[in-house]
């Protein structure tokens, strides 16, 4: 009787270890890189977004990113605006997406928003520091979430973009 009280006890030991693990969230780095383009330049394709990419996501590989500005308030006498924006990352092995909600500032050197044209023209220079939330995800980032910043410096018709935080799947 007690060996099999003591089995039985295993047993759903065994159970709940192996309930636990199929329930269990990763948590891990996550680290983006993208050259960014307006998609003006004779050389380069249409981008119908305010800015598009190519570059790659550590751990998944290839892949392409889109950013939209949702709000843009200039503070004060100053060079920068505060900014709200939503990018899209999509894989290039599995069309997987992963959405960020984005919030920061966004910076123009010297008077450089202040020049002729300025207001007309595309790709003056800028450095853009936002913070992220993962807002949604397809595929292999279904059920994401996750933090972290944005640092992305267009200038002409190129940029690039660096992403840095935390990923959590479930």
């Amino acid at each position: 009787m007690r060996r099999g009280a003591l089995l039985f006890t295993a047993g759903m030991l065994v159970s709940l270890l192996i309930s636990a693990s199929a329930e269990a969230v990763t948590t891990s780095a996550f680290k983006a890189s993208f050259k960014e383009t307006f998609g003006r330049a004779h050389s380069k394709q249409p981008c119908e977004h305010f800015l598009c990419g190519t570059g790659t996501v550590a751990g998944y590989g290839a892949a392409t990113s889109t950013f939209d500005i949702t709000d843009f308030a200039p503070i004060g006498d100053t060079n920068c605006a505060d900014l709200s924006a939503v990018r899209t990352i999509t894989l290039g092995s599995d069309g997987s997406t992963l959405e960020l909600d984005e919030v920061g500032t966004v910076c123009f050197p010297g008077n450089s928003s202040l020049a002729p044209g300025a207001q007309k023209s595309f790709g003056n220079p800028g450095k853009i520091e936002t913070t992220f939330a993962v807002s949604g995800g397809t595929g292999a980032f279904d059920g994401a979430t996750g933090s972290g910043t944005d640092s992305d410096m267009p200038a002409g018709d190129s940029g690039h973009a660096s992403l840095s935080g935390t990923l959590t799947l479930p």
